[in-house]
């Protein structure tokens, strides 16, 4: 690919101006995430880790269908704004916010009714059941709340104001860190804390993105949607990979919640909810290198510009390459410091959570160029190949090599599996990639050569 750097500077600082914000407020929120961790397992205890992290999968699942709903609509939304479509493209936009208030309404209620089914479906056993439920009630009042800031957030950093973002999402989780100290470690509240001040801190950055509207600085303006069947289609279909994707954390976490419940038990779960904390760093930092390329990958597909797609794809590729292998290091170098910091004074937590450190992080590796291919897939609206590598994440290789390590190693490898089942899907997708491109050149090739043979004919 012959590419001069004079050519591309304007783009680096596009990728740039776009992905750095995005990657910060993902760390920013990464940090509080962590920090929660150290003072619920500081301030409450074993138990109160252990419920969070049963708890988890159904926040995350939320999550998921926001961005189900918020990715596939700025897709498209980038796709018509690049195309210079910008009533349509204000449309996918409140179509796309009027279902996150639907949706988010259903899920408040479905888990604030049903939470003790729900923790209990989840894993939560006789030790962890009270606690888990009582988070679960707190959580799920909520979840309307999330639905709209994620939507919002993503429409937003799509609309060119991606530094509001990341001053909405910092702002918030420092609010939300602050609050959790104060109702913790100062006043002992119990876990149902955890759960509201991180709902304060959700109110908080919605009343941000307010401010982008109520000053009218972009091209979105929040009306009464004209509801189009097509459009939810494309929106669902260009969606369903990161609601994929997105879903697969909860998965995963799921997964391996009950195979670590039933070789090791309860202490295993907490040890696993302390790795969970630290992972969400890397995890977050992969997300936002995405979330900061995507508008720039849809408007360039809008504009048909491929020497620019291409280019925005390589930087978020090298990105991901080169973080994630920083920050495992960091895990296998200073796993006793990082587990002291949660819950110091249990020799054989300490040990076990180590243990895990040291073989569970590498799995972000190849996660980080998945991430990127999907999203390659998604820009370019090859929606089969993206949803396919996303529900292999879900369900497919992680829960095999689980199964094979439980039930034929007696829970040998156990933590390695996850990194097993990523490097799976990284070849697949780097495979269904290439074979695009190569499709793609083929079809670029012929269109020129029926050029050619048309100017000759004329001539």
């Amino acid at each position: 690919m012959d590419i001069q750097n004079t050519d591309l500077k304007p783009i680096n600082k596009q990728f740039i101006k776009y992905v750095i914000p995005a990657v910060i407020g993902m760390v920013v929120q990464a940090l509080y995430t962590v920090l929660d961790g150290i003072i619920v397992g500081q301030g409450i205890g074993e138990i109160a880790l252990a419920a969070i992290n049963i708890v988890f999968p159904f926040g995350m699942i939320v999550i998921a269908l926001a961005m189900l709903i918020a990715v596939g609509g700025a897709n498209v939304y980038s796709f018509y704004k690049g195309q210079g479509e910008l009533d349509k493209a204000n449309n996918i936009f409140c179509q796309c916010l009027t279902l996150a208030f639907a949706i988010g309404t259903i899920m408040a209620l479905l888990g604030f009714f049903l939470r003790e089914q729900l923790v209990v479906l989840a894993g939560a056993n006789e030790a962890l059941l009270p606690s888990a439920a009582a988070y679960m009630k707190w959580m799920s009042a909520f979840f309307l709340f999330q639905m709209i800031v994620c939507t919002l957030s993503v429409f937003v950093r799509n609309d060119d104001a991606p530094r509001l973002v990341m001053v909405a999402t910092s702002t918030g989780a420092i609010i939300n860190a602050v609050l959790d100290v104060i109702f913790i470690l100062v006043l002992h509240y119990g876990i149902e804390a955890a759960a509201i001040t991180n709902g304060i801190g959700m109110l908080v950055e919605l009343t941000f993105y307010v401010t982008h509207f109520a000053g009218k600085k972009g091209a979105l303006r929040i009306r009464k949607p004209a509801f189009h069947l097509p459009d939810i289609k494309r929106i669902a279909s260009n969606g369903f990979a990161t609601f994929l994707m997105e879903f697969s954390l909860p998965a995963v976490t799921f997964s391996f919640n009950l195979a670590i419940i039933y070789i090791v038990g309860t202490l295993g779960v907490t040890a696993y909810s302390i790795v969970g904390y630290v992972c969400a760093i890397i995890n977050m930092v992969l997300i936002g290198v995405t979330q900061g390329a995507q508008p720039l990958m849809s408007l360039y597909h809008g504009q048909g510009n491929k020497r620019a797609f291409t280019h925005i794809y390589y930087l978020g590729l090298r990105t991901n390459i080169i973080t994630p292998l920083i920050l495992v290091f960091f895990c296998l170098v200073f796993s006793n410091g990082i587990v002291s910091l949660f819950r110091a004074g249990n020799p054989e937590l300490t040990a076990l959570t180590s243990h895990m450190l040291r073989f569970y992080p590498l799995a972000y590796i190849p996660v980080g160029i998945t991430m990127m291919n999907i999203l390659f897939f998604q820009t370019t609206e090859q929606n089969a190949f993206s949803s396919v590598i996303s529900l292999l994440r879900c369900i497919g290789f992680i829960q095999i090599f689980l199964i094979v390590s439980v039930f034929l190693f007696a829970g040998k490898g156990l933590y390695l599996a996850f990194f097993l089942g990523e490097l799976c899907h990284l070849i697949i997708s780097q495979i269904l990639v290439q074979r695009a491109k190569r499709l793609e050149d083929a079809t670029v090739q012929t269109d020129n050569a029926a050029a050619n043979e048309v100017v000759e004919s004329e001539s």
